[in-house]
């Protein structure tokens, strides 16, 4: 019970330790790539650095399986190299059962990230857009509900906020449009309905509607004048559209499955989505499958010459495991393959691997590894 507490705790100790390694390396590079931006001379380093610590979560959240096989490798490597492995052995004391604690671990770090530290970062992912549009109102930004999709764009002359109740052709036509323009001081200045508009060429082509001035009359719609077509410039392309309400990351995944039911019934594919939810909920058993490619080629090896040789694979293998995960997503995303397929195939192959390093019987690793060292004995003699 003492060694699994212990394991546990070095396990947490060197997750943490590299976690905010990580994000205060990249803090510092999206602070750098803030100064960058037009507006941040207007505002204060401070102001900067706090929008770059609001920036850096969804940043980070992709690079927790890095994370959590540098994690392996230092605590295997320093396992091994302070003897514990060897004297677990000689205790008669099975290595894997020594490592289901450490397995553990990780799995439950993984619930932590997505269940509690997921809404987090989506809570700091809209902060920051809200301090950004706080700042730079030619932003434009996207939301979603019961009443409909609700975009705001800015321009020269203020900002514009448009609200549609169904969409079709994934973002392209709006259907029972509202549109309501501002002016630099945020003060209404024109209302236009219409019954669909059509993005093309950024440009707004708005037919079979109305259009009125908006001052402190009662009815100022009594004046209002019909029209068949209407065109307004805008800022915005259907790219922007889909993009700006296809971003998975920026709703908590409490609130993702809702979220789904929504934009499927405004209009929008929900595909994105489902992928980004699924591979989500699978980030627990990858994560344990990249801290089993760490400790799979680490923990039998205790030769330099090995030594080196299994750390360089186990790295390898992580980042290919890394990059297959990230092709996956893609192709899910893009309906290559299902998307049940792109989630949950990743880990489940790197599981098996390590499983099958891990209890080699003349494996191709292990065979590898032992070639190698008699190849470089020999050379040296």
């Amino acid at each position: 019970m003492k060694l699994n507490i212990y394991f546990s705790r070095r396990v947490i100790y060197y997750f943490c330790v590299i976690f905010l390694i990580f994000y205060g390396f990249l803090t510092i590079l999206s602070w750098v790539d803030i100064l960058r931006l037009e507006f941040s001379k207007s505002i204060s380093s401070v102001n900067l650095f706090y929008l770059a610590l609001l920036k850096t979560p969804i940043i980070i959240h992709p690079l927790i399986p890095i994370i959590t096989i540098i994690t392996s490798l230092s605590f295997f490597i320093n396992i091994s190299r302070d003897s514990e492995l060897i004297i677990i052995r000689s205790a008669g004391r099975s290595i894997l059962r020594s490592m289901f604690a450490p397995i553990i671990t990780i799995f439950t770090l993984g619930l932590i990230i997505i269940f509690i530290v997921n809404p987090f970062n989506t809570i700091a992912l809209k902060l920051y857009n809200s301090e950004l549009s706080k700042i730079n109102k030619s932003l434009s930004s996207y939301s979603i509900n019961n009443e409909g999709i609700w975009l705001r764009e800015g321009h020269i002359d203020g900002q514009r906020v448009i609200n549609a109740k169904t969409v079709r052709n994934n973002g392209k036509e709006l259907k029972q449009v509202t549109i309501f323009e501002f002016n630099k001081f945020s003060i209404p200045t024109t209302r236009i309905n219409a019954q669909l508009a059509v993005i093309d060429n950024k440009q707004w082509n708005l037919k079979d509607g109305k259009i009125w001035k908006v001052n402190r009359d009662d009815r100022p719609e009594d004046r209002a004048k019909s029209f068949k077509n209407l065109q307004l410039n805008t800022e915005l392309n259907l790219e922007k559209i889909r993009l700006g309400f296809g971003e998975p990351s920026k709703i908590s995944i409490w609130e993702l499955k809702n979220y789904i039911k929504r934009i499927e019934h405004a209009g929008f594919s929900s595909l994105k989505h489902r992928v980004f939810l699924h591979t989500e909920i699978a980030l627990p058993f990858f994560m344990v499958g990249m801290f089993l490619i760490g400790g799979a080629l680490n923990m039998g090896h205790t030769r330099v010459s090995k030594k080196g040789l299994a750390i360089l694979i186990s790295i390898i293998m992580g980042i290919s495991a890394f990059l297959l995960n990230n092709l996956t997503e893609i192709l899910s995303q893009n309906g290559a393959i299902p998307f049940l397929l792109g989630a949950w195939a990743p880990p489940v192959i790197v599981i098996f691997i390590s499983l099958g390093l891990i209890f080699p019987e003349n494996n191709f690793f292990t065979t590898i590894i032992t070639l190698s060292s008699e190849s470089s004995a020999t050379f040296a003699n």
